[in-house]
């Protein structure tokens, strides 16, 4: 279904998912989490729980001290301008909400990736945590 694995290059431990090569195009998707060596002998060390979910969403577990980490790399599509995108949109959307809710609630989890989020004019009055180039035009 996905190309997915663990590869050791050089002194970095990459996990990864994506389309199968012989389905990639220019618009292929693909997502990696990348660790060092520190990071990587905590992961195994945690049993290098893993799992692709998609193409475009991915996540490892991290047994840590004193709480332990999921971690879930995303490349999230482009808001959509027609329907097809919307459900493509929808899936990648109700795909990690459910990633999300298997996660043990003890666990601290950190999404990280592109959210592909679009740039435009600046805004007043937006909350702080978002910052203020939060517009959203087709």
């Amino acid at each position: 279904m996905y190309d997915s694995g663990v590869k050791l290059v050089n002194d970095y431990t990459i996990i990864h998912s994506g389309l199968p090569s012989d389905n990639k195009t220019r618009n292929a998707h693909g997502v990696a989490i990348c660790l060092d060596q520190t990071a990587a002998k905590v992961w195994k060390d945690s049993g290098s729980e893993w799992e692709a979910i998609s193409e475009r969403i991915l996540k490892i577990r991290l047994k840590c001290s004193p709480i332990h980490m999921t971690v879930i790399s995303i490349y999230a599509p482009v808001n959509p301008s027609n329907n097809l995108m919307a459900d493509a949109c929808d899936k990648f959307y109700e795909d990690l909400q459910e990633t999300v809710n298997k996660i043990s609630k003890e666990d601290m989890v950190v999404i990280m990736g592109d959210y592909n989020a679009r740039v435009e004019e600046k805004q007043t009055n937006v909350c702080q945590c978002i910052g203020p180039f939060t517009v959203d035009k087709d």
